[in-house]
């Protein structure tokens, strides 16, 4: 049986880590670099896809410095998320590839106390959200067979901060670990709500998508939310509460809210993403219960 084949962009970032650790027997994936393909640059995407004729694209490349969004990372914010998926949607469509591109909870304003359904209206606001925002609206439009997954609180990599192929990637796992030994007091706020999701749980989800994209690219809805299981929305006093528990770390985690931790970025106060699709993550604490105890 010929393996079908899945170019990657983005391929030394987090997502992609723990995607490619994920992998399906059915696909060969081909996982580019920016050297080997740069997504801010038409002719590098078409040249990327004639060279190695993929049956289907993933973009996990992404500009995810929220705060410097809002300043010296303007720039490379709006490359990226917005240019970037542009540029390898109007390459894709040009070859008859489909496309799945992963975008943002930020998208949304938080201003609505119950779930966001992929239809709800956009109100990103800060300069990272509006660039994803961008994003899906040029995947949707330059490429009749995109797929749009918005997701929330992404972590993966290693919690314990050992570099994968020469880099660490930073996440609120990795921080409130270090903090747990460096301090014996930590704040977090207790005012953002949301939902946690490993990397681990989307990867599959997202091979779950990739095996039946055909099916999904016949709907009409083309944005999906894929986010860890819950009941309930998280803060990150409480997800921060999860990991101490689950170390049986004697550090003591103080809630604070989050004008006593300004940044330049406004972030969205409650960003539930509604699941609408019959691909199911598992819960939240399962996800993190197995990241900080097997991950090797």
């Amino acid at each position: 049986m010929n393996k079908k084949k899945m170019l990657i962009t983005g391929a030394n970032g987090m997502l992609a880590h723990d995607f490619i650790r994920t992998q399906k027997e059915k696909f060969t994936i081909i996982a580019l670099e920016k050297k080997e393909c740069d997504i801010c640059e038409f002719p590098s995407c078409l040249n990327a896809l004639v060279t190695y004729e993929p049956d289907i694209v993933l973009n996990l490349a992404a500009y995810t410095a929220v705060d410097d969004a809002e300043d010296i990372g303007r720039k490379q914010n709006i490359d990226i998320n917005t240019l970037g998926v542009y540029n390898l949607a109007k390459a894709t469509s040009a070859l008859g590839i489909p496309i799945i591109t992963i975008s943002s909870d930020y998208v949304f304003d938080g201003t609505k106390s119950d779930w966001y359904l992929p239809n709800n209206s956009t109100n990103p606001i800060n300069n990272y959200g509006t660039a994803k925002y961008l994003g899906e609206m040029l995947a949707l439009r330059e490429n009749s067979q995109s797929i749009v997954v918005r997701t929330s609180w992404l972590y993966g990599g290693d919690p314990w901060n050992k570099a994968w192929n020469g880099k660490i990637f930073k996440n609120f796992i990795n921080t409130i670990l270090r903090l747990s030994e460096e301090k014996e007091e930590i704040k977090v706020v207790n005012d953002q709500f949301g939902i946690p999701t490993s990397c681990r749980a989307l990867s599959e989800a997202l091979w779950e998508l990739i095996e039946q994209i055909d099916d999904f690219l016949y709907r009409d809805e083309r944005i999906l939310h894929f986010t860890n299981s819950t009941d309930h929305a998280i803060s990150w006093y409480e997800f921060a509460q999860e990991i101490i528990t689950i170390t049986q770390s004697s550090v003591h985690i103080e809630p604070c809210t989050s004008s006593e931790y300004p940044t330049k970025a406004k972030r969205p106060t409650m960003s539930l993403l509604r699941n609408n699709s019959d691909i199911q993550l598992e819960d939240w604490r399962e996800s993190l219960e197995w990241y900080l105890n097997n991950y090797s």
